[in-house]
């Protein structure tokens, strides 16, 4: 057995293999403090039947990842005082490096993915089961988001939907450095990190997730960490592979949001392709030196081949190891990125029509349109109806144009801005109209997004409705 639990004080023996020349021990005690806390006294209780199995998995696969020649975990159960020892993990590789990555790695890994609990007993006389993986007594939980709920566009129903969304970042580098931070910290219930990567000294200097003992460690790895740390309760899923044709349809899949955090002009445009197909919404940014783009390409609009109907070589222009880049442009742009998926999920408009442009060296930014190629983005679908095709007396009008807006329509109406229609109940059939039909297209998408089914766009706007 490789995994083991124990109800008496462990006795640590030496492990020995002859083809090791690196060895590592880790003994874990119990400490007179937790969150700020006194403790007095620490219990743990496992599911031996599910905790053996799943422990033992663990450490094989500790050793399969890192190449071990041996590896051991005890963990103990049952009342234990301060000062004893509550787990041991030893590990024995070839050479040193394996065998400390893999020690601490076991570590990491055995509180979230072997069902061991514990209860700390304080100096007040309190007991408390920690769940390991679960929100920590004190700053985590619903206490974190106070100020993010104050807001009306968020509140309680707004920080539900957070929690209960999953987004794949595609890429854990500079952009990630950004988003992942803004992502975790505004309640995302679901995280998954693609990059096949090893940290690498020249990364440090805008990928800041990572700390120079990071070097030569598996990025998902790292920042998997660092994200559980910033909160505990989170879920985290690192698949360290090249995302490729081969998997990315199984990965997307899995997600709601996929953010492009990559520099490869081809893996742009594969997620654009996979994106599409699927039905989810991908928010994509690039960076060169000073300058960073970004936009969120929705299933119903514009999307990334539009910009490139004839896609340039994958290396037309520079990456950041050929061109350079300032170290806070990408983290910049990544924390534009996670805004965009923060505010779809929330239901807020997002850049599904437009391409932001940023000169970080002048702070100026520049919004172009973007329009659609194809037939997909403003025609054919269920909701985009023809005025000729309907019975307007069936239906609600809503005008969605700014109140300045002219012409003002003849027929019964009533005139709600758009930014103002998330908010509505729109219980009854409803066709929006705006100037050209494209705001109410994208707002009806949006509003169906969220569930709604009787709400309609008119194709081609207030000039069709007057001129029927």
């Amino acid at each position: 057995m490789k995994f083991l639990l124990s109800d008496a004080p462990i006795a640590v023996e030496s492990m020995a293999h002859d083809a090791a020349g690196g060895f590592v021990v880790f003994e874990g005690k119990v400490r007179n403090h937790a969150e700020g806390r006194s403790v007095v006294g620490l219990e743990y209780e496992a599911f031996p039947e599910m905790a053996l199995a799943q422990g033992e998995a663990l450490v094989q696969e500790a050793i399969e990842r890192f190449g071990l020649l041996e590896a051991r975990v005890i963990h103990r159960v049952g009342q234990l005082a301060i000062g004893d020892t509550a787990v041991v993990v030893q590990t024995a590789s070839a050479h040193r490096r394996e065998a400390f990555e893999a020690c601490e790695w076991l570590m990491d890994q055995l509180k979230w993915r072997v069902p061991i609990w514990k209860r700390e007993t304080y100096a007040s006389g309190v007991a408390e089961w920690v769940v390991p993986g679960e929100a920590a007594p004190g700053p985590v939980g619903d206490e974190m988001f106070t100020r993010q709920m104050r807001l009306p566009e968020v509140g309680v129903e707004g920080q539900t939907a957070l929690a209960g969304a999953k987004v794949l970042l595609v890429g854990v580098g500079g952009l990630a450095a950004g988003s992942m931070p803004s992502l975790v910290g505004s309640g995302i219930g679901t995280l998954g990190l693609v990059d096949a990567d090893l940290v690498e000294l020249s990364n440090l200097h805008r990928q800041t997730l990572f700390a120079a003992s990071d070097i030569g460690r598996l990025k998902v790895e790292r920042a998997a960490v660092f994200a559980r740390r910033l909160r505990p309760d989170l879920t985290v899923h690192t698949y360290p592979v090249h995302f490729s044709e081969k998997n990315a349809e199984q990965l997307v899949s899995a997600y709601d949001w996929v953010v492009d955090g990559t520099d490869s002009l081809s893996t742009k445009l594969l997620l654009d392709r996979v994106c599409h197909r699927l039905r989810r919404p991908l928010v994509t940014a690039s960076v060169h030196q000073f300058e960073g783009q970004l936009m969120t390409v929705q299933p119903w609009g514009p999307r990334f081949t539009d910009l490139f109907p004839e896609p340039p070589p994958d290396h037309c222009v520079g990456t950041c190891a050929q061109s350079g880049v300032l170290g806070v442009v990408p983290s910049l742009m990544g924390v534009l990125q996670a805004n965009e998926v923060i505010k779809g999920i929330l239901g807020l408009p997002v850049l599904d029509d437009k391409l932001l442009l940023v000169d970080f060296r002048t702070l100026e930014a520049t919004t172009i349109w973007r329009t659609s190629s194809g037939e997909q983005s403003f025609g054919g679908s269920s909701w985009d109806i023809d005025v000729a095709s309907v019975n307007l007396d069936h239906f609600d009008l809503v005008d969605i144009r700014e109140p300045d807006e002219t012409p003002k329509l003849i027929r019964p109406h009533r005139r709600v801005p758009v930014a103002n229609c998330y908010e509505g109940e729109w219980t009854r059939p409803t066709i929006f109209v705006c100037a050209s039909g494209r705001r109410s297209y994208r707002l009806v998408a949006d509003l169906r997004a969220r569930g709604l089914r009787d709400v309609f766009s008119l194709q081609g706007g207030v000039e069709c409705l007057e001129r029927d």
